[in-house]
């Protein structure tokens, strides 16, 4: 008895064959990286543009965040590394006043004396307006504001999936409320300044775990970036700014706020972020 083959079934299986076999070296290939004679784990050009997104979404609610004093603890909540999680203790932010690191001393300087500048700034309006009430819902009321707007991202995400940098142009502007002789005067400046930051991935989720600030001289006409009412508490005229100093610090920034002059020297910092495997390999901002 003479046996027919099925050719297009056989033609039908080695192409299956194939395939398997060709989906297996693409993901290895897609999901690992060479070092010498060492493989390591890389997440793929897919998920690499994902967290690209991702990152930039959380740096985009930073600067959403930083327009309303009073919304500085629930940002701090959303979007950096926890309080009480692994990376809290090394988590850094540099800015004019200097470097705070830590978590605690962050949310110190960033929430609660924010809030408690927040609420004397209400305690004043209120006294000049009446028509302002004295409560919670109106808090942010005789408030400044600070807008850092975002352009030119330069994001690089680890090949491990761990971490990433940031590097954003923010040219700004702000407002402050100074009280004098019984009144509320305004104010304002602009100022250019980078974002360096590096962020990390906590339970699945992108948070800010380093940022650093670098400033761009501004001319003295257009107001200096030390003279700014961070904390947007209104003042008598002839005081210091809460935001001038008082904050505690770690230590001193080296490269803080200057005034421009014909006599400065630009200097293109910091480093871009570039490609890197694992954050050890990398420098921190």
């Amino acid at each position: 008895m003479q046996t027919r083959l099925n050719f297009p079934a056989i033609f039908l299986t080695l192409i299956l064959v194939v395939l398997v076999i060709f989906s297996g070296c693409s993901k290895k290939s897609a999901d690992t990286q060479t070092s010498g004679s060492n493989e390591r784990p890389t997440i793929s050009k897919a998920e690499q543009a994902f967290d690209m997104l991702q990152v930039q979404n959380t740096y985009s609610k930073h600067a959403y965040y930083h327009a309303y004093p009073q919304l500085y603890c629930q940002e701090l909540e959303d979007i950096w590394v926890k309080e009480d999680g692994p990376n809290a203790e090394t988590a850094s932010w540099t800015n004019a006043q200097g470097i705070q690191i830590g978590m605690e001393l962050i949310k110190k300087n960033y929430c609660t004396e924010n809030m408690k500048n927040v609420q004397k700034s209400l305690d004043a309006i209120s006294k000049i307006y009446p028509e302002i009430e004295n409560i919670p819902e109106n808090l942010g009321a005789g408030t400044g504001y600070t807008i850092h707007t975002q352009t030119t991202p330069i994001i690089e995400v680890a090949g491990d999936g761990k971490t990433a940098k940031g590097l954003w142009y923010s040219p700004g502007i702000a407002t402050n409320t100074m009280i004098k002789n019984g009144k509320a005067e305004t104010g304002g400046n602009w100022f250019f300044e980078k974002y360096a930051i590096d962020f990390v991935k906590e339970d699945g989720e992108w948070k800010i775990w380093h940022v650093g600030m670098y400033y761009d001289p501004t001319p003295p006409t257009w107001g200096s970036q030390m003279e700014m009412i961070a904390a947007a508490q209104p003042v008598e005229a002839g005081e210091k700014a809460p935001s001038a100093g008082g904050l505690e610090m770690t230590k001193p920034n080296p490269n803080p706020y200057e005034t421009w002059s014909p006599k400065s020297v630009l200097k293109l910092e910091p480093s871009f972020p570039e490609p890197y495997y694992t954050f050890s390999e990398t420098f921190s901002y």
